[in-house]
Formats: structure tokens, C-alpha cells, sequence
């Protein structure tokens, strides 16, 4: 039996190379029309610390870790390449062509806008980074980067960045390089005061690296995860609200979630699926009668039905009101989700921005720590 043993550990060991290796992508990165290499160019998993920066010949060699997340190349001067779905191109050798950015980005603005720079600017802080105890401590150290207008045929505010933004947070010890595709916030007429927005979003690649990584700092990512967008999908595919303290309501009425939600796993990822809208009685003056169908099944009730949202409570302190624009949506092991916008969030989740943002692998990467 002994003998089986060693021959048994020989073969893994002869073969753990090859595991290793699974994992690897490698390939070039090239100007699209000089076909020259391009020194220097930064690869990265978005949402994470995993990164490279290719050598003198424009190669590099990364290792994606099973992740699912995708594969950016952010060069300055040229537009972000980014590689979907990069397993699929493991043990290939890829050629990536990047096309130099030809826009100049001051073009945009024509005339003078109805507000100042530094006007804008506090607005794009407080919608972009947040006004969390985070957000607030967050430094972007290129601001002069961004490109800020204001249009006023839609009452709505624009920001473009010339090169990723570079922020510091000091609040989650962490140093964060923000490729910011798009932002904006609408108004519902020209004004820039907080009581008058209509919605703001913005999006874009994120690559983190640990500053200090003091035991605050831990302290501090920890109360981050918790109550977070990520912490609520984690908790919604896995069914874990009673492990993960969190509560769902309806029409002010805690709810059992298995009426409404069905999870399934398909091959470690999770599928969410909607399967019943949520509903409240309508107590103003409407129609006596009423017909709602719930999965295809109509029935006739005495009293008007009215669409309406969840509400999630964590803690029994931070409460956040979620609608889904999708009914069927996908969940990993972190707790990330896709399609990203196809649920909407307002309440303690909906005060979260870029401040607050933690890394897309933070979960499993920290399981012992952040047990709650």
C-alpha cells in the first residue's frame, strides 16, 4: 500500500506543473497600426489586485486564478482593451492590438456651461466617490484629468477622464486606478442641487493594490462588505438571511424569500431567478376589483394590487430599497453578479460609490476575517 501511496504522490507531483500552468494567460500587446510593441502597458483582472505590465517587448504573463472576472490592457494614449470571459484562452498565445486614441476629450466642452468647474467637481465627488466615511477620505490625484460639462438640453452632468483616475483611500487602505467609461447625473430641471436628482451612475474597470493593510483597515472592509450590494447577492444565491442577518420585506411586511426568489446552481455559479413580483395593497380610492397573475395564474381579488419593491434590513440598521430590472440574473462565489444594472438600488446601498467599493475576489480571500 505504501508503494501505491508514493507512485500516487509521484504523479501529482509530475503533474502539478501542468495544474499550475492552467491558469496562466500570456500574449503581446501591439499598436494597431505601426504594429509596434508596447513596453510598459498595465493587465489587469478588473475589480482586483491580480496585475502585470507587459516587458520591452510588449509580452506579459498573468495569472487569472479562476477568475471569471475580465481581463483589461490599459495603456496612456490608447483606449482600454478589455478581454471577456479570458479562461477561454488559456494555453493560447494571444496578439492584443490597441488603437491610439485620436479624441481630445477638451473637444467635448463647446462654450460656457451654466456652472463652474469647481461647481461640477463637488458634484462628481459626491456622486462619484461618495460621502461615506470613506468616500470622504478618498483623494483622486489626477483631477485635472477630468473632463466635466454640463448639458443643458437633458439637465444632465457629464464626466470623462483623460487617463484612469488614481484615488487614494485611506479610510480601506487602498490605492485604486478607476478607468471611468462613463458618468453621469440626471436633473429634472438645470440645477445641480442634490434635491432635484433624478438618478446618477457611472461605470468602469477597477484595479486595487493594499496600501498599509493595517488592522483598522480590515476592520473598516469588513463593515464595508456588510450590507453591501455583493453582501446581499451572497446572501440571496446561497439563502444563508439567517446567517447573514439580513431581513426581506414587502409592502413593510417581512416575507419568506423562497416565495419569491428560485436559486440554482449551474456549475459553481448560481442563477437567481425572480419568480414572483412583489406586491402591496393599494389603500387610496382605486378600482374595487382588480385582476393580478402571479406565474401565469390570474385571479380576481376585492382590493387593488400595486406594484412595489423589497426592502432588505441588515442588522436591523442598514436598510435599502432594491427593484430588479432583470428577473434572471447570475451570481459567483464573491458575491458579484451580472447583468451588473439589472438590479437597482436606493437606501443605505444606493448611498454607496466608488469610496466604498471593495475588491470583486475581497470575499473568499478573506473568509476568516470577516466572519461576522
Amino acid at each position: 500500500m505504501m508503494k501505491i501511496h508514493k507512485l500516487v504522490f509521484f504523479f501529482f507531483l509530475l503533474f502539478l506543473p501542468i495544474l499550475l500552468q492552467a491558469q496562466i494567460i500570456e500574449g503581446g500587446i501591439f499598436d494597431k497600426n505601426t504594429k509596434e510593441s508596447l513596453p510598459g502597458a498595465t493587465v489587469y483582472l478588473d475589480g482586483t489586485a491580480v496585475s502585470t505590465i507587459t516587458d520591452e517587448k510588449g509580452n506579459f504573463r498573468i495569472n487569472i486564478k479562476n477568475s471569471t472576472a475580465t481581463l483589461v490592457i490599459s495603456f496612456i494614449g490608447y483606449f482600454t482593451y478589455k478581454l471577456e470571459n479570458p479562461s477561454q484562452y488559456i494555453g493560447k498565445k494571444l496578439r492584443i492590438l490597441l488603437t491610439e486614441e485620436s479624441i481630445n476629450l477638451q473637444e467635448i466642452v463647446i462654450g460656457k456651461g451654466p456652472f463652474s468647474r469647481n461647481q461640477m467637481m463637488k458634484v462628481f465627488k459626491e456622486q462619484f466617490l461618495g460621502e461615506s466615511k470613506s468616500g470622504a477620505t478618498c483623494k483622486i490625484e489626477n483631477e485635472k484629468d477630468i473632463v466635466l460639462y454640463y448639458d443643458v438640453s437633458n439637465n444632465t452632468l457629464h464626466a470623462s477622464s483623460r487617463n484612469p483616475l488614481r484615488i487614494e483611500n485611506k479610510y480601506l487602505d487602498y490605492y485604486v486606478n478607476f478607468d471611468l467609461e462613463d458618468f453621469k447625473v440626471e436633473y429634472n430641471y438645470k440645477s445641480l442641487e442634490k434635491f432635484n436628482q433624478v438618478r446618477s451612475y457611472f461605470s468602469g474597470t477597477t484595479f486595487f493594490k493594499d496600501l498599509k493593510k493595517s488592522k483598522n483597515a480590515q476592520k473598516r472592509r469588513r463593515g464595508a462588505f456588510y450590507g453591501s450590494a455583493q453582501h446581499f447577492a451572497y446572501t440571496l444565491a446561497n439563502k444563508a438571511w439567517e446567517k447573514e442577518k439580513i431581513k426581506l420585506f414587502v409592502g413593510g411586511f417581512q416575507v419568506n424569500p423562497d416565495e419569491y426568489f428560485q436559486v440554482k446552481d449551474t456549475l459553481g455559479i448560481k442563477k437567481v431567478i425572480l419568480i414572483k413580483e412583489p406586491l402591496k395593497k393599494n389603500t387610496g380610492f382605486a378600482m374595487r376589483e382588480n385582476r393580478i397573475s402571479f406565474n401565469g395564474v390570474t385571479s380576481k381579488d376585492s382590493s387593488q394590487w400595486i406594484k412595489t419593491n423589497f426592502n432588505i434590513l441588515y442588522k436591523n440598521s442598514k436598510q435599502s430599497v432594491i427593484e430588479f430590472v432583470d428577473k434572471i440574473f447570475l451570481v459567483d462565489s464573491n458575491g458579484n453578479y451580472t447583468p451588473i444594472y439589472g438590479i437597482l438600488y436606493g437606501g443605505y446601498i444606493g448611498t454607496l460609490k466608488a469610496g466604498d467599493m471593495l475588491p470583486s475576489d475581497y470575499f473568499q480571500n478573506n473568509k476568516e476575517i470577516i466572519k461576522d
